[in-house]
């Protein structure tokens, strides 16, 4: 077995390097109707400790970002493997705005959630933004879970770079509802 050559300290070095973890691929929404935004993401992670939360870095003065942080809120959609064109559609910078961007029964509207949730999705979670931080050149957001989900299907993954199909879910479907904050 071959290994790559040892690490050095750039950041050009370490992204090569990095591309070689599997990432989940998801789609953050936010808005309503005309104004519904989305964008694709695969840093999405958990912060360990109760409350529950999650962190996503953003490009900082992108679009996605600005939405986000407008809303003070999104929905974090894990995409199925066959949302190849979901994730490549929403990574687009130039893209058109609100729901009618995507074909009808793409993504629905639920009352009361910071955004739409993707149709046939892996998993979702609302989300309430809680802080940012800057670091580099991405805006990290801090955001408490309120309620998610999820249903058996293959994930979308990203690996080097190339979105594949994951696996097939061994786990039913999971539902919560849980308030972590009044």
């Amino acid at each position: 077995m071959t290994s790559a050559p040892a690490l050095r300290t750039t950041a050009t070095a370490l992204d090569a390097t990095m591309r070689h973890l599997v990432t989940g691929v998801t789609v953050l929404t936010c808005g309503t109707a005309a104004e519904a935004e989305g964008v694709t993401v695969s840093t999405l992670t958990t912060v360990p400790g109760d409350p529950p939360m999650v962190c996503v870095a953003l490009r900082q003065g992108s679009r996605g970002l600005a939405a986000l942080l407008a809303a003070g809120g999104f929905v974090a959609n894990g995409l199925a493997a066959d949302h190849e064109w979901l994730a490549r559609h929403f990574a687009r910078r130039r893209r058109p705005r609100g729901l009618a961007q995507l074909p009808a029964g793409a993504w629905d509207e639920h009352p009361g959630e910071p955004g739409p949730r993707l149709r046939g999705a892996v998993c979702w979670l609302t989300c309430r933004l809680e802080r940012t931080v800057a670091a580099g050149n991405h805006e990290f957001l801090f955001a408490g879970v309120l309620a998610g989900g999820s249903h058996a299907t293959a994930p979308l993954v990203n690996f080097a770079g190339v979105l594949h199909a994951g696996p097939d879910s061994p786990s039913p479907r999971v539902s919560t509802e849980r308030k972590t904050h009044p």
